[in-house]
């Protein structure tokens, strides 16, 4: 075995190395990190309203170009064409890596998007289970361990054969999960499952131990579903990239950004979608690192949809240890510790029962809105002024309808075909489609299949048109954002400035809220209904100002990055109600691009070895569960499979780095006799590099799954 151990803290001071009193290290196939021997990568953010590219300069070590455009969700090759469009085609040429950060697995959990899963799992307890999994279809089938990896009851072969017909033919279901009890302790039941799944049905099959090493049975089960769920939104999103790549003649490997900031290849992000939850908030933060250079910072990410705050902690992203939850669903999935808030520079502004509101919901700016046609938001906005004239006290949905050219993806029914047409000549006001349509109310209309399909795209007023009313950002004629700033200032009875100012100090003051909330997160349960009583009046006050006879303050004392285009025109305000120094760096707008191309592969695996209680050791989360009669070769065999193991997912992720770190720590208790008892020995393998894939071997190639 390479490497050396470090048994204590004289002899980890003797080799350059750091330890404690319960932990030993190792240093396997070391060698110098070469890092990545390339001039330019180019960096995506495929994000929620905007789509980012930036090439960075990797020998210099700056941007050499950045651009941005509305991201296209039904075709995201349109957006990131339009984005590379702004970037020079001589550098573009040069490309070496490209690097991508999404929000499509996040999105298509939220929106309980992608193919049918069929879910097998495999536990002593069939009715427990039962009551705790709630996705179906499911089948319960033969294979039992015991919490230590034993095996108690074989797999069926015919029974998952079986299983699996029945699935197709009953349920339509189109890839399969398979989680097992202790799956992550000995996952060779789940292995030889997916193996007689893919013989026999050729589909994708994830596995619960391939995403998590954590023994929450449910958790797992759940976790591979979802990513059994969105794999070929997955694919059809690297097709959509590979058209686009191959059109503008970038010939370079692609690398994914994971929800914890780190990269894998696309080919393994084809089999792991799950993994890339939350990665455009990960890539933000790393974004925000480089930028910065600050290792202990709050990162806030303002956005054209939310805003996201995270932290960065020792020069590292701050990760949810027990995995991401996401749309209600609880994953095993290492992510971001993260808050998110629908605030945006495109979050909705309107007057609703007597009330002015800033989002949570997304619209495009009317700004934007009166760009897209001859005619502009013109006749939209008169209607709307109309119905002020002849009805004063009335109130009416302020949203805009506009339509973009394209084809229908779907079969599309007669009044969708007639509202799509209609808007085709010019933007409508919402209830000014009534009329035309013959319908006693125009907001009895369904839009859904239309805007989902990026045909159609409701606009409004947001705070982006509030900035182009003020002058302080121009991108489009701001004559259209002013009058529908004076239409909502007459639902108001107040001025259009007073309007503006209210809306401007409601951003500020919901955006700070946002900051103490996640400072104190890590000490008491921040959930956002909870801002009643004596928590919302004080947070009010430090907020907002004090009262008679008392004032509150708070400080936040390591700095808040804001990155994102809004960040430096609602950020600085935020920060000072919170007496915080605010650092807005420069290309903050592309942050989430350049924190995607200059992050790293990380790996990272580990083995248990337990006492059986019969004077032999038990090594555990390895296929097979290995016992030895000591418990020193238990340890030889565990470290040898783990590094082999670890060396080889690194190829498959993208860097070829060899050197592995362990850190192998005992976990003792006090025996009756004063000495300790060995409870159980952990040994964690890691392995960081860059993105090189010089060494990638070829992938097994998974099965075209149906889309």
């Amino acid at each position: 075995m390479n490497g050396f151990s470090v048994e204590n803290k004289q002899a980890a001071a003797a080799a350059g190395q750091s330890s404690d009193a319960s932990s030993r290290f190792l240093v396997l196939d070391r060698e110098a990190d070469r890092g990545l021997n390339i001039r330019y990568g180019l960096g995506v953010d495929a994000g929620g309203t905007y789509t980012d590219a930036a090439i960075y300069d990797f020998k210099r070590q700056c941007l050499s170009g950045k651009n941005k455009a509305l991201t296209t969700r039904w075709d995201f090759s349109i957006g990131i064409d339009q984005a590379l469009s702004g970037l020079q085609k001589d550098i573009l040429g040069k490309v070496e890596l490209v690097s991508v950060s999404t929000t499509l697995a996040t999105n298509a959990i939220v929106e309980g998007k992608g193919q049918k899963a069929g879910l097998l799992y495999m536990t002593a307890n069939r009715s427990a289970s039962e009551e705790l999994i709630t996705h179906t279809p499911k089948a319960h089938v033969a294979g039992r361990m015991s919490i230590s990896g034993q095996e108690i009851e074989p797999v069926d072969p015919d029974q998952i054969r079986r299983a699996a017909r029945q699935m197709i033919d009953q349920s339509g279901v189109a890839a399969f999960a398979v989680s097992g009890y202790a799956g992550a302790v000995n996952p060779a039941h789940e292995l030889l499952v997916k193996q007689i799944l893919r013989k026999e049905t050729g589909m994708v099959v994830s596995c619960g131990h391939e995403l998590s090493d954590l023994l929450n049975f449910v958790i797992r089960a759940q976790t591979a579903v979802l990513n059994a769920r969105i794999i070929p939104r997955m694919i059809k999103f690297f097709q959509e990239l590979d058209s686009v790549l191959e059109k503008r003649g970038i010939e370079a490997p692609v690398m994914v950004v994971k929800g914890d900031g780190t990269l894998m290849s696309s080919s393994l992000a084809r089999q792991r979608p799950v993994e890339t939850i939350l990665s455009g908030p990960a890539a933000s933060v790393a974004g925000a690192r480089l930028l910065t250079g600050l290792k202990e910072a709050m990162v806030v990410d303002i956005g054209g949809t939310t805003t996201d705050t995270a932290k960065l902690k020792a020069g590292v992203v701050e990760v949810c240890a027990r995995g991401a939850r996401v749309g209600g669903f609880e994953t095993h999935v290492k992510a971001l510790n993260m808050r998110t808030v629908g605030l945006g520079g495109d979050s909705l502004i309107c007057w609703n029962k007597n009330e002015l509101l800033l989002g949570p919901g997304r619209v495009a700016p009317v700004v934007w809105a009166n760009a897209q046609s001859p005619q502009g938001a013109g006749p939209a906005l008169r209607f709307m002024e109309s119905r002020l004239e002849t009805n004063p006290g009335s109130v009416f949905s302020q949203i805009i309808l506009v339509a973009l050219k394209g084809e229908f993806p779907f079969d599309p029914t007669p009044k969708e075909a007639e509202l799509y047409h209609i808007l085709l000549k010019r933007p409508h006001a919402l209830d000014e489609l009534a009329g035309p349509l013959n319908l006693v109310s125009a907001r009895l209309l369904d839009t859904e299949r239309l805007e989902e399909s990026g045909l159609i795209q409701r606009c409004g007023l947001t705070p982006t048109d509030i900035l182009h009313v003020r002058g302080s950002f121009r991108k489009w004629e701001p004559e259209a954002a002013r009058r529908l700033v004076g239409i909502l200032a007459s639902l108001a009875r107040t001025e259009p400035e007073t309007l503006m100012d209210r809306v401007l100090r409601k951003f500020e003051r919901d955006l700070a809220g946002e900051l103490f909330k996640k400072q104190l997160s890590r000490d008491v349960d921040m959930n956002s209904n909870q801002e009643t009583g004596l928590a919302g009046h004080l947070l009010d006050c430090i907020l907002c100002g004090g009262r008679e006879g008392y004032a509150i303050s708070a400080r936040i004392e390591n700095p808040i990055i804001g990155i994102g285009a809004p960040a430096h025109y609602f950020l600085p305000n935020a920060g000072r109600k919170l007496n915080a120094e605010v650092v807005i760096p420069e290309h903050a707008d592309v942050a989430n691009a350049l924190g995607a191309v200059t992050s790293r592969v990380l790996i990272r695996q580990k083995a248990s070895i337990r006492p059986d209680g019969r004077g032999c050791f038990v090594v555990e989360n390895i296929a097979g569960g290995r016992q030895f009669a000591k418990i020193e070769r238990a340890e030889d065999w565990a470290i040898e499979h783990l590094k082999e193991s670890v060396q080889k997912t690194a190829l498959e992720a993208g860097t070829s780095r060899k050197t592995v770190e362990l850190e192998i720590r005992d976990r003792t208790a006090p025996a009756a006799d004063g000495t300790a008892l060995l409870l159980d020995r952990t040994i964690q393998a890691t392995l960081s590099g860059s993105p090189d894939l010089t060494l990638q071997p070829a992938l097994e190639k998974e099965p075209a799954p149906l889309i």
